[in-house]
């Protein structure tokens, strides 16, 4: 079968995917499915508590022989196999840097959600196992949103005033994975808008507190890529209009009712319209735009292969010389990140992903299938102005939540067909999360 394929009904009866066990390997697959699942908590909490239950899944992924299972999904799956096509091109890219190899091996070991993502989709096969994951993901959301709104009716400072409300992370990443919870509980919501009144009430709170409370504007981004894309989901390709009206009316109503939310969007139109007639690039706005334009200049030395993972620092440093502009190792857009330092392959790279994330889904139904069409449209559009994959939480997040939901397009299919993604020895459980009920 070709790389490409993907076919689930070859996927499923591969003698590979019918693992049997040992007692202490089912032990350790038990164990690795709650540090996943912990993991989809413990990223919008805590860096340190993400990378410990990570690096717990990477040794449950080992002992189990559940790296079995991501061996065949490599050999079958496009998403997988794209999303490590990807991560050894951007290795490659050390052989040719001229940067010194400790920093641009550091600049590598950032994009390692490429890598977590095979790993993710083998442990979350079984849908209720995925539902969990989601579940474990909006739990930390709603525990943000209630400190965060308990902080601003209280007039209480988290940790340093420049927050702005912000709770666990910094405000432009706070109000990107907020949106989130906007468009999760608007999904809910919709299913069953009577018996749902409490998602309802959610949506509206986290709506409040991303175009609000927290001045991020990459939040309020998000939230319009989101909207677009559940008037999709739900309406098709008529959807796009109301849709449109819909982002319309709401920034209308916030610009028209909060003075921050009214500056922050002042700001932006007033330095894009006088970045040429004004030499002071000092704010975020006019600095992306330089960003990007001396990107753009650096790209076209080595426009295929780019000059070198971990590359832009130096080449921007030596650029902004000449220039005698601000200096800066991260260009706040990811695509220029790419273009630079692995070219037009390893962005040509990065979009197939998305592309195959997005079909991986297409035509399924369910919240883990149209979850992941959301992730896909923010992280495509956000990448525009923010190097997403750079930052240790958003870049995380998208490791754990492509292998999360991206599961949907091996299993779902697979189990259309009569058979079983993974299976156990007769003694083992029948399913992923019938092995969570028995570890607990």
């Amino acid at each position: 079968m070709h790389i490409f394929e993907g076919l689930p009904s070859q996927l499923d009866s591969s003698p590979v995917m019918q693992l049997k066990r040992s007692t202490f390997q089912e032990l350790s697959f038990r164990t690795g499915l709650w540090f996943a699942l912990g993991v989809g908590f413990a990223i919008p909490i805590s860096t340190s508590l993400t990378s410990a239950f990570s690096v717990g899944v990477l040794i449950c992924w080992f002992l189990s022989g559940q790296y079995r299972v991501t061996f065949e999904l490599l050999r079958t799956y496009r998403v997988a196999t794209v999303s490590l096509i990807l991560f050894c091109t951007l290795a490659v890219g050390l052989l040719y840097t001229p940067q010194t190899l400790s920093l641009a091996t550091r600049n590598l070991f950032k994009y390692r959600q490429f890598l977590m993502i095979p790993i993710y989709l083998s442990f979350f096969l079984d849908s209720r196992v995925r539902l969990r994951g989601i579940r474990m993901f909006e739990l930390a959301l709603l525990l943000t949103l209630a400190v965060s709104m308990f902080c601003w009716m209280f007039g209480i400072e988290w940790d340093v005033p420049s927050h702005d409300h912000a709770i666990f992370k910094n405000r432009i990443t706070q109000n990107i994975l907020m949106s989130f919870l906007v468009y999760l509980s608007a999904w809910r919501f919709l299913e069953k808008p009577r018996k749902n009144w409490f998602w309802g009430a959610v949506l509206l709170i986290a709506t409040v507190n991303v175009l609000l409370i927290v001045p991020g504007r990459s939040g309020y981004l998000a939230v319009g890529v989101l909207i677009g894309v559940l008037m999709y989901q739900k309406l098709g390709y008529k959807g796009i209009l109301p849709a449109g009206a819909c982002v319309l009316v709401i920034g209308m109503i916030c610009y028209q009712s909060s003075d921050r939310f009214q500056r922050r969007i002042d700001l932006v139109i007033s330095e894009i319209r006088n970045y040429h007639q004004t030499q002071d690039h000092a704010s975020g706005v006019n600095l992306r735009i330089e960003f990007l334009l001396n990107g753009l200049e650096l790209a076209q030395s080595s426009p295929i292969f780019g000059s070198g993972t971990g590359s832009f620092a130096m080449r921007y440093h030596q650029l902004m010389e000449q220039k005698g502009q601000m200096v800066t190792a991260n260009p706040h857009n990811e695509y220029v990140m790419l273009l630079v330092q692995n070219g037009a392959i390893g962005v040509g790279l990065f979009l197939l992903l998305f592309w195959f994330c997005w079909r991986s889904t297409r035509g399924l139904s369910g919240l883990e299938p149209a979850f992941a069409q959301a992730v896909v449209g923010v992280y495509m559009i956000v990448c525009l102005v923010n190097s997403l994959m750079l930052d240790t939480t958003e870049g995380g997040l998208f490791g754990y939540l492509m292998g999360l939901t991206c599961a949907a397009g091996v299993s779902t299919r697979g189990a259309s067909l009569g058979t079983s993604p993974v299976e156990t020895d007769a003694d083992a459980p029948d399913s992923q999360a019938e092995t969570l009920q028995n570890a607990a």
